[in-house]
């Protein structure tokens, strides 16, 4: 098998509106995200991507990749890699990574999504409130406070170069961590990128099944009188290191 072209590298800050545009490209056909970008509040998966990410680049229990193709430079996609339980010396070293502040002192979920929206009027933001508190119990189950795990916070890979083993180098950087240290690894995932996951070694452990119809806040545009979005199923998967399994 011939060796992959590209490099695993710490992504800049210079990267974000790079990695934005594949993450909105990245995202194009599923049918949750394109659904949303029509609601009385449009998101905007690409500008979402450029507040979020320069952030995450600062904390200190992420680590932000990319895959740079060796012959062009071009970035070919990113993942970002959450670490739960690990003190600041038992964070892998990445040559180049941005220098994170300090974490602040937290109390416990006092950052957990709130279900306000539920009475909202808006079909949206009830979809987004129902999601947020599916995914606030699991964070709750899955990573009590004296747990070690890391968890998949994003990873897109640009349609130009899918299918070039990007997305499993980056995940597989991961899950070396986890083979090292004896630690699982979670991801919650759309539903077009689940097989990826299972590619790896990822197994469903839960779902959330969503009719977007009751939430839609149109038919789907410039597909016929009778269209329907149709059902999504989110899934939260875990990967689990096995003995005797190389990394």
């Amino acid at each position: 098998m011939a060796k992959p072209s590209f490099t695993i590298a710490a992504l800049q800050p210079a990267d974000v509106p790079r990695v934005a545009r594949i993450g909105a490209d990245s995202f194009q056909g599923d049918r949750h995200t394109e659904m949303k970008a029509l609601g009385r509040e449009p998101y905007d998966h690409e500008a979402t991507m450029c507040e979020i990410v320069p952030g995450f680049l600062r904390h200190p229990r992420l680590v932000c990749l990319k895959a740079v193709d060796d012959m062009s430079g071009d970035i070919m996609g990113y993942c970002i890699w959450g670490f739960r339980g690990f003190g600041p010396d038992e964070m892998p070293h990445v040559t180049g990574r941005t220098q994170p502040n300090e974490l602040p002192a937290t109390r416990a979920n006092e950052d957990l999504p709130q279900l306000d929206d539920l009475s909202t009027d808006d079909p949206i933001k009830r979809l987004n409130a129902i999601t947020d508190a599916h995914m606030a119990a699991w964070v709750e189950e899955v990573m009590p406070p004296d747990v070690r795990c890391l968890y998949v916070v994003m990873l897109s890979v640009s349609p130009n170069h899918q299918g070039r083993g990007v997305g499993s180098s980056l995940l597989q950087w991961g899950l070396d961590y986890c083979h090292e240290h004896d630690v699982f690894a979670w991801v919650h995932s759309s539903e077009p990128a689940h097989g990826v996951y299972a590619k790896m070694g990822f197994e469903t452990v839960r779902s959330l099944a969503i009719n977007l119809d009751e939430y839609a806040p149109c038919s789907p545009p410039n597909e016929g009188p009778d269209a329907r979005w149709g059902h999504y199923a989110v899934r939260y998967m875990k990967y689990m290191p096995r003995k005797g399994q190389s990394a």
